[in-house]
């Protein structure tokens, strides 16, 4: 009775484990795409808190290759079209009231606020 206790018990821990898994490996796009934009959102910040104000092609030079990993997995995300990052960065920025942007010589210039 005792051994069928302790089988039962190993494979409803094999049975969770498994579930676990399979839901981390689930969910790793959209934790790898929240990493990746939180790292891209930090380097733009940072980069305009040194120069007080930056062109989207500076913004775009600034995160380009950047890289998301997770420690539970091997696979990993990385900038390659800066230019789609650098808008989703700055709408989300304006939506926040961070940043402002103004129109210098014909040119968007994004600005700390």
């Amino acid at each position: 009775m005792r051994y069928v206790i302790y089988v039962m018990s190993i494979a409803l821990i094999t049975v969770f484990l498994i579930i676990y898994g399979q839901a981390k490996e689930y969910y790793l796009p959209a934790e790898l795409t929240k990493r990746l934009y939180i790292k891209c959102k930090d380097k733009i910040l940072k980069y305009l808190y040194k120069n007080k104000s930056a062109t989207y092609k500076e913004l775009e030079k600034e995160i380009e290759g950047v890289t998301a990993k997770v420690f539970w997995s091997r696979k990993s995300m990385t900038v390659l079209e800066p230019n789609k990052m650098v808008k989703t960065v700055v709408e989300n920025l304006l939506k926040q009231d961070k940043i402002k942007i103004q129109d210098v010589n014909g040119k968007k210039v994004v600005v700390l606020k």
